[in-house]
């Protein structure tokens, strides 16, 4: 029985593939990785001359110590974090049900002269503006209407600023939704809004999910807003917060990296719960754009 014959040079390939696979994976994780384990060290070690890949003697203390632990109770921490999954999550709501409105009209009515990819193009330009050209602004209109410093600034700041971002993936995703589907519902007897939610949403679910962690995402990790806008520790979200840890006068490195590190655990989780749509939502908007 013959056997087949493998094509010359194929383990090459897979020591290159392996090789530049797990380059990858370092150079990417790598950075994540010496923020957790700098959390948990001790503070000899953590200013040590001779830094080490691993902690001699792990210590949760930056974590759990009863009064400089971020957890301790009255630490600023929390109060970080529960700014900052109310404007996240209050944010892509707000944005999701906005803009799915808005790139399903842009999606499925045509306007006169064919207006429906410039009006899209033209919301899109407003997300590729640099955010520190909109900081001042958005720091008088703030101050104006007396919401600086709290967390409805944060609200209407963030869902502006990610809703062309939200109405352009959308759009493109409501496309992917054969028409004659509605169709079909509306001469059953749906009207438009049944036809969108029962039949539409549905199909699009995937692209929903992926546009919310983006979203979420975005939100949860921006900085520049949340410094000029927010300046006591009340109201301030985790970046903003975080940056508290460095002072003038020293940086409490071990609090900064337990801190920087609980934070990014909400977005990892929420990633991996919806990871079977985020899949699928980034594929259907890629045959499609």
């Amino acid at each position: 029985m013959s056997q087949a014959v493998k094509p010359k040079g194929e383990w090459k390939t897979k020591i290159f593939r392996g090789v530049f696979l797990t380059g990858t994976i370092m150079f990417i994780f790598f950075p994540l990785y010496w923020m957790v384990i700098t959390s948990l060290k001790k503070e000899r070690e953590l200013f040590s001359d001779t830094q080490t890949f691993f902690p001699k003697e792990l210590t949760w203390e930056y974590y759990f110590d009863p009064v400089n632990g971020i957890f301790a109770p009255g630490s600023p921490f929390i109060d970080f974090f529960i700014n900052s999954t109310i404007v996240s999550f209050t944010s892509m709501l707000l944005c999701v049900l906005i803009g799915s409105y808005a790139a399903y009209s842009l999606a499925r009515f045509t306007l006169k002269k064919n207006r429906n990819e410039k009006i899209a193009f033209i919301i899109l330009t407003a997300r590729m503006l640099p955010p520190i050209v909109l900081v001042i602004p958005l720091y008088l209109i703030m101050q104006k209407l007396g919401l600086v410093n709290t967390l409805w600034a944060m609200l209407i700041v963030y869902t502006g600023f990610n809703l062309p971002f939200v109405v352009w993936m959308m759009k493109a995703f409501f496309e992917e939704v054969p028409q004659s589907l509605e169709e079909s519902a509306m001469i059953d007897g749906y009207s438009r809004i049944m036809a969108f939610y029962k039949i539409v949403l549905p199909l699009a679910l995937p692209g929903l999910v992926a546009t919310s962690i983006f979203t979420v995402i975005l939100t949860w990790n921006e900085f520049l807003f949340s410094m000029f806008l927010l300046n006591s520790t009340d109201v301030m979200t985790l970046p903003a917060g975080i940056s508290t840890f460095i002072t003038q006068y020293q940086t409490n490195w071990g609090a900064l990296t337990g801190a920087a590190t609980v934070s990014i655990i909400p977005v990892l989780v929420f990633s991996f719960v919806v990871q079977k749509h985020l899949v699928k939502g980034m594929t259907l908007g890629a045959v499609k754009g």
